[in-house]
């Protein structure tokens, strides 16, 4: 926790300690997400989706814990075949809030606007109800495609050092 705290404020971290020490929640470490782990794409998404929240004057404490449990669904999400790539990503986008949601209830207490937040955080394939659920919904989409865009720019870098050695070898 020492590590995480450096970079978090103590009220967020006061809401979010509960759920993030959790055993279960714990597990999120294990399961990739883009270039690093669900553990800490929820994690950011939480502490992104409170800042604009709290600029807002809206519901911090929901958005935080509602932000933390939106992608509890505790499974890896496979790519089995490039070919059934897009029917996959649409099947794990109507199903993993579902199981998110059902982890949560599991194993928290949770309100209704946290559960408007897990549930439909996938739009457009859940719709929002709540100001805090687009926000979050906002932060989710935002970082998703950071985490995206630098695997994808980190990759593109290493493919044309690799070409650039090859050039000069064969130069």
């Amino acid at each position: 926790m020492e590590h995480i705290s450096l970079k978090y404020d103590e009220f967020f971290l006061s809401i979010a300690e509960p759920i993030i020490e959790h055993e279960k929640y714990q597990q999120m470490k294990q399961i990739p997400h883009h270039n690093g782990t669900v553990f800490d794409h929820c994690l950011g998404v939480a502490y992104y989706a409170y800042k604009i929240a709290y600029k807002l004057n809206l519901d911090t404490v929901s958005i935080i814990r509602g932000a933390l449990l939106h992608d509890f669904y505790l499974y890896k999400f496979k790519k089995r075949e490039k070919k059934n790539l897009l029917a996959e990503s649409i099947r794990h986008s109507h199903h993993h809030p579902k199981v998110a949601l059902k982890n949560a209830k599991t194993h928290f207490e949770i309100n209704e606007l946290e559960e408007d937040i897990i549930k439909n955080h996938m739009f457009p394939v859940g719709l929002p109800k709540s100001r805090e659920a687009w926000i979050t919904t906002f932060a989710d989409k935002t970082l998703a495609l950071f985490e995206y865009s630098t695997r994808f720019f980190f990759y593109m870098r290493v493919k044309s050092i690799r070409f650039a050695y090859i050039t000069n070898i064969l130069g």
